[in-house]
């Protein structure tokens, strides 16, 4: 179904979205809500620069980053920029939000903290080289990687170093987390496990190139795509492998778990669904365009943006919606009970219901 849409009043939103794929284990997905197509357009924003991450929605204010090197706060009622704050380089990276403050990195090699409510800086932490990958929180401590191949742990409280610890190669992957431990994948194509509280290495495993996706982690199992063209399920605890799947190009799409689902797109523009236990394919859609985006899950209705934003059938991949805005859409969307919030490349930030 093609979508075109009209204007009308706007509709309070409640439901939150704080980090890149809505929280640090990087599920992807919000609590099961019926399929409803969005019928009309709740307002239009533009922020200064390209987008190229994902928002994130906290509290009724929807953040947005931008290649300006601006973070925009916007009302999701009102669809105006309540506030936006500069930072020294552009951003490639989603925030995140912890204890009334949004989390930041930018590619001048810098954390920042930001007060969500007034867009002042509380602190922030110089590092050694360009970061792209997002600042994942858990138990008051930060976690990030940059390009020179360092992965650090901060304080939320003041941005104090906890550890700092040298990787093989540079971090693009944005970590996730599960219990103690933090995943995060490399450009030596390995992926890591690392203790949370000392950064100690727990075990490395290596794939057949660099890993620029971010992993999602579920029943003891951590989901990621390498540009080797695999698609991998790791054992968190030991870090073998339990299955791998070829896709037909490299794979920098991170994924989304539903029960026994995983979802991840590839460059050769396919979306597929895989079993977690096996890694048998349960469906596939071509899309067309290269996916690097990644899928979100909103109960049995899985979200996309390749160029568009398609909304696809969870069970069997058949496309339910798909909307064209004008603009190349290539980052995750943010998906509530009421609305669809989409950034584009050209800066236009979109509410739809």
């Amino acid at each position: 179904m093609d979508a075109t849409f009209r204007c009308e009043v706007q509709v309070e939103v409640v439901s939150d979205w704080p980090s890149l794929l809505c929280d640090s284990r990087h599920s992807g997905g919000q609590p099961p809500q019926p399929w409803r197509a969005p019928r009309r357009s709740l307002w239009q924003a533009s922020v200064e620069g390209s987008v190229r991450s994902a928002p994130i929605l906290y509290d009724g204010l929807l953040y947005v980053s931008s290649l300006a090197g601006f973070l925009n706060a916007i009302d999701t009622y009102t669809g105006k920029v309540r506030w936006r704050f500069k930072t020294m380089a552009p951003i490639h990276s989603t925030p995140s939000l912890n204890s009334g403050k949004v989390l930041v990195t930018c590619d001048g090699g810098r954390l920042y903290a930001i007060d969500a409510t007034s867009g002042t800086k509380t602190w922030d932490v110089p590092t050694d080289a360009e970061v792209w990958t997002s600042a994942i929180v858990s138990k008051d401590t930060i976690f990030f990687g940059d390009t020179s191949g360092h992965m650090q742990a901060v304080s939320s409280a003041d941005g104090a170093l906890q550890w700092k610890r040298a990787l093989g190669g540079k971090i693009y992957s944005t970590a996730c987390i599960a219990g103690q431990q933090v995943f995060v994948g490399c450009s030596d194509g390995k992926m890591y496990s690392m203790d949370a509280k000392s950064g100690n290495i727990l075990w490395k495993t290596a794939t057949g190139d660099g890993i620029d996706s971010s992993p999602a982690v579920a029943k003891q199992t951590l989901f990621v795509g390498s540009l080797d063209y695999f698609f991998y399920a790791i054992d968190t605890v030991n870090g073998a492998i339990r299955w791998q799947y070829e896709a037909e190009l490299g794979i920098t799409s991170s994924p989304a778990v539903s029960g026994d689902l995983v979802v991840f797109g590839c460059k050769g523009g396919v979306l597929r669904a895989l079993n977690v236990q096996t890694g048998k394919v349960i469906w596939a859609q071509r899309l067309g365009q290269a996916i690097t985006a990644p899928p979100v899950i909103s109960g049995s209705t899985v979200w996309i943006q390749s160029g568009i934003t398609y909304a696809l059938n969870l069970a069997d991949g058949n496309i339910l919606w798909r909307a064209g805005l004008g603009n190349s859409l290539q980052s995750a969307p943010v998906v509530t009970e009421t609305a669809i919030y989409l950034a584009s490349m050209e800066g236009d930030v979109y509410a739809l219901a």
